[in-house]
């Protein structure tokens, strides 16, 4: 199996940032599950930006 790209890795932490993002939203979760989520979704944007850079400046 072929070793997975920077891109591979940049595409599946979007995935699952989206995936947690979403979840966050979802009114049926108790606020307290919906918060963890909030945290566990701002740690994948954290690690996202870091490893796979934050942009430039405007």
């Amino acid at each position: 199996m072929p070793q997975p790209t920077p891109d591979d890795e940049f595409f599946s932490a979007i995935s699952a940032f989206g995936a947690t993002a979403n979840a966050v939203r979802d009114e049926g979760l108790p606020p307290a599950v919906r918060e963890v989520l909030g945290d566990l979704a701002a740690e994948q944007a954290a690690d996202i930006s870091r490893n796979h850079g934050g942009g430039g400046n405007a």
